[in-house]
């Protein structure tokens, strides 16, 4: 499995709306992989640690529901509806922001423990472009490079 500190997964059954978020968010210097549906979703999460997830809830076949499900299941904690794995925790927690146009009831039964935001359809692909660059880390640089860099700054040979 791949680690990168600023990348995002955009799950969504529109190939409009993936498309959009993920022109409005590689110029934010973010590697964007997209999923059609839940199913995919969870063979890309096997693949790579993402540091943040969009996620539509309303899918055909596999939903995002269950998405959140096997985020709760691969990062050990217990899911609503279902037992903890017992598993310990592996460490993976991204960062899931829905983005949803779904009744008030069914975002409503959201578990906030589950998710950090929910984005309201239709939006301004910008804005989410902004928050969800807001939500990856950028990563810090080791001590060599810094010292490396600060001695090229520096003029020394």
């Amino acid at each position: 499995m791949t680690s990168d500190h600023r990348r995002v997964l955009v799950v969504d059954d529109d190939p409009e709306v993936r498309r959009i978020l993920a022109a409005s968010m590689r110029p934010k210097s973010l590697t964007v992989d997209e999923a059609e549906d839940g199913k995919q979703a969870v063979a890309l999460m096997r693949e790579h640690a993402y540091s943040v997830i969009v996620l539509d809830l309303l899918m055909p076949h596999v939903d995002g529901f269950a998405v959140l499900d096997a985020i709760d299941e691969r990062s050990g904690h217990a899911s609503s509806g279902h037992a903890s794995s017992g598993h310990a925790s592996s460490g993976y927690d991204p960062i899931v922001l829905v983005v949803s146009g779904a009744d008030r009831h069914v975002l409503d039964a959201l578990d906030s423990r589950r998710i950090h935001g929910v984005i309201r359809k239709p939006f301004v692909p910008q804005d989410v472009a902004d928050i969800v660059s807001a939500c990856a880390p950028v990563p810090t640089p080791s001590p060599f490079a810094t010292m490396a860099l600060a001695t090229m700054m520096a003029g020394a040979p």
